[in-house]
């Protein structure tokens, strides 16, 4: 899995290939007793792109969750594809829909600021 660098809230310099993720964690974050969703804001990649902003990601080696952190690669946010998903209703026709998933993971300080600019929104969640 390669991993890019996202500090500026594109994908940027190819940082390394490593492991692919077996788990992301979600979009739901809870501050001062509220609970918002977390997203990019615009768009990112191409019409078959699906990006998303997760909490942390990892894999597992020797039995023992690692996750896969931004500081780890020397910057503050990271992005990487875990993989190309077909529409299971159209599995096997021509006309089958795939997408290709991108996630982001950013330090604590990189995420306040990026809701600060814009690269990222937070909701308030229900």
């Amino acid at each position: 899995m390669k991993v890019f660098d996202f500090t500026s809230g594109t994908k940027g310099e190819l940082l390394a290939d490593i492991k692919r993720a077996q788990y992301t964690g979600g979009w739901l974050v809870s501050k001062n007793g509220s609970v918002f969703k977390v997203e990019l804001s615009g768009p990112h990649g191409g019409p078959e792109d699906r990006w998303s902003w997760v909490s942390n990601a990892g894999h597992t080696v020797g039995g023992k969750d690692v996750d896969i952190r931004p500081e780890d690669f020397g910057v503050d946010a990271i992005c990487f594809c875990t993989g190309e998903f077909f529409h299971l209703w159209h599995a096997g026709h021509p006309e089958a829909e795939s997408h290709w998933c991108w996630h982001v993971v950013g330090t604590a300080e990189w995420n306040r600021c990026a809701c600060k600019s814009g690269i990222l929104k937070a909701s308030k969640h229900a």
